[in-house]
């Protein structure tokens, strides 16, 4: 057994780096606002924003402009920190002036930090953070802007939403259910992501929060985006790097079996994928058997869970194996959800003698998993 506190493997370790390199790259000089509301300290987020700048994330903080903030930001400057404070009353209209230094600071590789003064305003703080926040960013080529509070993202009747379209937060909101945030807010958030395109991302404002949501497949709280066209098509070899990525978590669990990327590359064409808005987020893989087509490597980011996208991957590609005139598909799994997955689309389970000598050669057929057949196809 492995001592507690022995480190990740080397493997593991280069996979996580490169999990961290694909996000900074695809990230890199993109702008995002990170809102914070009032329950927030900026020092809780000082590690996440010294990776997203080193990343080359360009970045604008807008906050509660608490005592003494430009104090606290002229010491953390003199740590190494590129941050330039600006003050703002929320009476006030946004000026050209203001406008103008924020780009400025961005433009020279700063990060400009806006305290939101409300001393002048009833309103509670989330609503003069938003409405401000919205307004500013209207005004910049923003990528995300991120709402980080004390909750850790959207809840509705209990459940955890860690992505929503705003196809699917309209249907919500026809139904009579209990909100964290509140309808009225999440209709606001929806608006704004109708009419200005970028994502909304509600999150928790402790430390490591950004990191995951930013640098991890598996991200950290609710996405909100817009409802991009979804594909479905075979792998290519630009593809092999993101596909392995997506893999690692479940052949670190074991609920696939491992596979390098070269192996990977040799057979990138036997891949099916689902990418939404370009980003692949479901994959899948067919074997040759002769008669028969293996269906395996069902892979989905944990985000695009429960959303369908599984099935139709899935159902697309029994599709192709019926127009390829193959007798029968099988799967085989160790992960009881595939299980009733298989089992909703028509399978049944078999005995693995049952399936063709050709896999049957290449098993270990010590591994407890189930198999399932889908005849007559």
């Amino acid at each position: 057994m492995n001592d507690m506190n022995e480190s990740p493997s080397i493997d593991i370790q280069m996979l996580q780096a490169l999990e961290f390199f694909h996000y900074s790259s695809r990230f890199q000089n993109h702008l995002f606002f990170l809102a914070l509301d009032s329950g927030v300290d900026l020092q809780e987020l000082i590690t996440d924003l010294r990776v997203l700048h080193a990343a080359k994330i360009k970045m604008v903080v807008i906050c509660h402009d608490m005592e003494d903030l430009n104090g606290t930001i002229n010491l953390l400057n003199a740590r190494g920190f590129p941050f330039e404070y600006f003050s703002w009353n929320a009476k006030d209209n946004l000026s050209e002036m203001l406008i103008d230094g924020v780009k400025s600071a961005v433009q020279e590789d700063c990060i400009p930090v806006l305290g939101l003064n409300d001393n002048s305003t009833d309103l509670p703080f989330s609503q003069i953070l938003d409405q401000f926040t919205f307004k500013l960013a209207t005004s910049f080529t923003v990528d995300k802007v991120f709402f980080l509070s004390e909750i850790p993202g959207l809840i509705i009747d209990g459940e955890f939403i860690s992505h929503l379209t705003t196809l699917e937060a309209s249907k919500q909101q026809k139904m009579s259910r209990h909100v964290n945030i509140g309808e009225k807010r999440l209709s606001y958030f929806v608006q704004y992501n109708i009419e200005n395109g970028f994502e909304i991302v509600l999150l928790e404002g402790k430390t490591g929060c950004l990191f995951e949501e930013i640098f991890t497949h598996r991200g950290k709280g609710t996405l909100l985006t817009n409802d991009y066209p979804n594909v479905i098509r075979k792998g290519v070899i630009s593809d092999v790097m993101e596909i392995s990525l997506l893999m690692k978590p479940y052949m670190q669990t074991g609920i696939i079996l491992p596979v390098t990327e070269d192996e990977i590359s040799k057979e990138v064409d036997a891949f099916f994928v689902y990418s939404v808005n370009n980003s692949i987020v479901a994959i899948a893989k067919l074997t040759d058997h002769g008669p028969a087509v293996e269906l395996a490597k069902f892979c989905t980011l944990p985000r695009y869970q429960g959303k369908g996208r599984a099935r139709e991957l899935a159902e697309k590609m029994i599709q192709n194996v019926r127009d390829a005139g193959k007798e029968y598909i099988f799967a085989l799994s160790v992960e009881p959800k595939m299980f009733v997955f298989f089992k909703s689309l028509g399978f049944y389970e078999c005995d693995r003698n049952q399936l063709p000598e050709s896999w049957l050669r290449n098993y270990d057929v010590s591994r407890p998993s189930k198999a399932f057949r889908l005849d007559n196809i």
